[in-house]
């Protein structure tokens, strides 16, 4: 595949269940190797079972970059864009109103199993409706200071699968009982997250080389110039993979009213926050997670070695002969 059809970064990926398609149906906006922004999506079936979604994700320019969509159950779907407002169909009604009446567009909306749901706003406020399911992640909001979280997404699939990201960096998410190579390949995200954490801490740590100090007569000195150090910031991605759901019959979502809101989004500053960016990211970032079970393998202990000290007799040896 040629680097224009390779994926470098994405900036958003949305994967909906698929009803009687031989395919998933899925959107990704990204940056691709060729350093071009792009859209791809079903070629087929993202036009067909969102054909209102499909025509206001290709209506304006730098959407591949700007665009936010998630899928829920039963063709329903939100989707935002900076500067564009947002459409919808399908959502649950108190998800509907709550939007109705909201003066700003979301950052982040997640839809779930039963009608449940998620929304947050630019300011970092957040409301949500599990009915019932979701029960860790339930608690984990309650618990959680206002404005710790930044990110929020709830399985469309599995009533108790879900991955939160805080403010401090941390993550906490349920993938128990998914497929045994998701467990595989977060290992291999969090063993670089690790090795980058472990580097930035000796490059943070480690101390600055000092400057050569001229030496002059009568005891003059020169005093150094004070430089400045300046420390790059890590930015992260986060993604939660998804399983097939069986396929059923297409319910009549299409045939129900859609509705686009035409706000504009509006920029809250806040003050030491920084949401989630959605720039083009080429490595990993440093984050401590926590996982439900054992999901991750034990890391392997690295081995020490000594140095032996050689006979006294031998050192004095060796000095003997230099002076």
């Amino acid at each position: 595949m040629s680097p224009a059809w390779r994926i470098a970064s994405p900036y958003c990926l949305a994967l909906a269940p698929h009803f009687n398609t031989q395919e998933p149906v899925w959107y990704v906006g990204c940056k691709t190797l060729d350093g071009e922004d792009k859209q791809f999506f079903s070629q087929t079936y993202f036009d067909v079972n969102y054909p209102d979604l499909a025509r206001w994700s290709k209506s304006f320019p730098n959407a591949a970059r700007s665009c936010f969509i998630t899928f829920g159950q039963n063709f329903s779907y939100f989707a935002c864009a900076q500067g564009r407002g947002s459409i919808w169909a399908g959502i649950p009604s108190d998800l509907e109103d709550k939007l109705r009446k909201s003066h700003d567009i979301p950052i982040c909306v997640s839809l779930g199993v039963k009608n449940a749901w998620f929304v947050m706003y630019p300011d970092r406020r957040i409301a949500w409706d599990f009915h019932g399911h979701y029960s860790t992640l339930n608690k984990i909001i309650i618990d959680a200071a206002p404005g710790a979280i930044v990110y929020v997404a709830i399985s469309p699939y599995h009533q108790d699968h879900y991955f939160v990201a805080f403010q401090d960096g941390s993550v906490k998410y349920n993938f128990l009982g998914g497929p045994p190579e998701w467990s595989i390949l977060m290992n291999e995200v969090f063993s670089l997250w690790r090795a980058q954490r472990v580097h930035q801490h000796h490059a943070n740590t480690a101390p600055l080389p000092q400057p050569q100090i001229p030496q002059y007569a009568y005891g003059h000195m020169q005093r150094p110039q004070p430089q400045t150090h300046l420390q790059s910031q890590l930015n992260g991605t986060f993604s939660t993979p998804s399983s097939p759901m069986a396929t059923h019959q297409s319910p009549s979502v299409h045939n129900a009213s859609l509705y686009q809101h035409n706000q504009h989004i509006q920029q809250s500053t806040v003050q030491n926050i920084s949401l989630p960016s959605k720039e083009p990211h080429y490595g990993v970032s440093a984050m401590p997670v926590e996982l439900p079970g054992d999901m991750l393998h034990p890391l392997p202990q690295l081995a020490t070695a000594q140095l032996v000290d050689q006979p006294a007799k031998k050192r004095h040896s060796l000095l003997s002969k230099i002076f």
